[in-house]
């Protein structure tokens, strides 16, 4: 059985440092197309240093921010430094709007149209977005509007100081970006403005055809032959826990084999992302022969389930505080506006984040709710649970960690040989019971 542990062992920490190794050449491979690609291009075509998310408070301001967003980009290929460009060698991609519309029958139904914007042909654009539209075309236009989405493509490639005039810059490797603007009306009734930026998958010509299972499994039959070893198991956990390894690592070995594919696609990333954080995580399991290895394992193994017991009968109380802080301030504090930014602010309070900041943004009578709320979370919620934690700490950890042998085993035996010796030299009746105390006494020692 110990031999089959460090079987197990081995073969769990080879698995993990192999996903390891892959996952920082995924990022290796991302890193010099995307560092600060995020930053710069919210720059470029926002025009400007705001934080995110932009509130746009009236229809001109509106208008003219598509306006001023498009001419940004279209103007990228000449203002942009560095490795960002708009479809070079291929034209400038036409962006697309995105408009969603309330039926003027049925405000709860949808009514969804695109639009091509060609900075050309400002005709084919929304009637209420085009400049030389009159007010109550600009107006009906935004009364029905729900939200609107404007999308842009734009295209990275790894800096280089070759000569712009070479051909060579044709056949370099581009990573595809999607650029969205979502305008979307908040809660107090103005546009809200953020951005997101999605990688899209690379020319066909830059993408290998998608091998055959045949292609990789043959390369990999002995790794997971080895871990099918782990199956003479007499435990099902053990057995479940193999299973795990053998799909985490036909995943692996996928990955590898997909690698070219998996840096442009997100979900992809997301799954051996996932995957690669949980066989760290498992990886603790075999850290559980020695305690001061395993502190953390022992600790939460005694004190997160109370944790969370507590936690549930604590969670009504924050549910009304959420309630109370988005209904009374919702419209007038943006920290509250709306239950999710409330949870968000009053979590960030209990850990002792934006206090003041939060106060300064509040009534006489919101600074009265934040003392109760400070004083509730931070001062006992939290503190119980550090205690929980604690206690858990010095009643399963702590004893197995710092429980210092006074004797040796020699010098035990010694000393019991010592003892029973003089016992039957001069009480012999008693000696059973002392053997029984005796044997007690080494259990506690050792």
């Amino acid at each position: 059985m110990q031999v089959s542990w460090y079987f197990r062992a081995v073969v769990h920490t080879l698995l993990v440092c192999g996903m390891t190794y892959h996952a920082v050449d995924v990022d290796s491979h991302l890193l010099p197309y995307s560092r600060n690609l995020y930053a710069e291009l919210w720059r470029l075509l926002n025009g400007g240093d705001q934080d995110q998310p932009v509130n746009l408070f009236t229809i001109r301001h509106a208008v003219e921010h598509v306006h001023m967003v498009l001419a940004n980009y279209f103007a990228l290929p000449n203002v942009a430094l560095g490795k960002l460009h708009v479809a070079p060698f291929a034209g400038i991609p036409l962006p697309h709007l995105n408009v969603v519309f309330a039926s003027p029958s049925d405000p709860d139904h949808e009514n969804n149209q695109t639009y091509v914007l060609d900075k050309d042909d400002e005709q084919a654009w929304p009637v209420g977005l085009q400049r030389k539209a009159s007010v109550s075309d600009t107006r009906a236009f935004f009364d029905s509007l729900k939200h609107m989405t404007l999308i842009m493509s734009v295209q990275s490639h790894k800096p280089s100081i070759a000569n712009p005039n070479d051909m060579t810059l044709q056949l370099r490797d581009y990573m595809r970006w999607k650029a969205l603007f979502k305008y979307d009306f908040s809660t107090q009734g103005q546009m809200q403005l953020r951005m997101v930026v999605n990688r899209q998958l690379p020319t066909s010509t830059r993408i290998r055809p998608t091998p055959s299972p045949t292609d990789y499994v043959g390369r990999y039959m002995a790794a997971i032959a080895l871990a099918g070893r782990n199956f003479v198991m007499v435990h099902v956990s053990g057995t479940c826990v193999i299973g795990v390894n053998i799909t985490t690592i036909a995943c692996f070995v996928h990955a590898w084999s997909e690698a070219s594919v998996l840096v442009y696609v997100e979900p992809l990333s997301w799954i051996y992302a996932l995957t690669s954080a949980a066989q760290w995580v498992a990886l603790l399991r075999f850290l559980s022969f020695n305690p001061r290895t395993y502190i953390l394992g022992l600790t939460l193994k005694r004190g997160a389930p109370q944790v969370v017991e507590f936690l549930i009968g604590v969670c009504p109380l924050f549910v009304g505080y959420v309630l109370c802080g988005t209904i009374m301030y919702g419209a007038t504090v943006p920290r509250f506006a709306g239950m999710a930014t409330t949870a968000t602010t009053l979590f960030a309070l209990a850990n002792g984040d934006e206090i003041r900041d939060t106060f300064v943004s509040l009534p006489w009578h919101g600074q009265v709710y934040l003392y109760s709320y400070i004083v509730i979370f931070a001062y006992v919620v939290l503190m119980v649970c550090i205690g929980i934690m604690e206690d858990a700490f010095f009643t399963s950890a702590f004893p197995s960690l710092w429980k210092e042998k006074t004797l040796s085993e020699d010098e035990w035996t010694r000393v019991v040989d010592l003892i029973r010796a003089e016992t039957m030299a001069k009480y012999p009746d008693i000696a059973d019971k002392q053997g029984e105390i005796l044997s007690h006494v080494h259990r506690q020692l050792f």
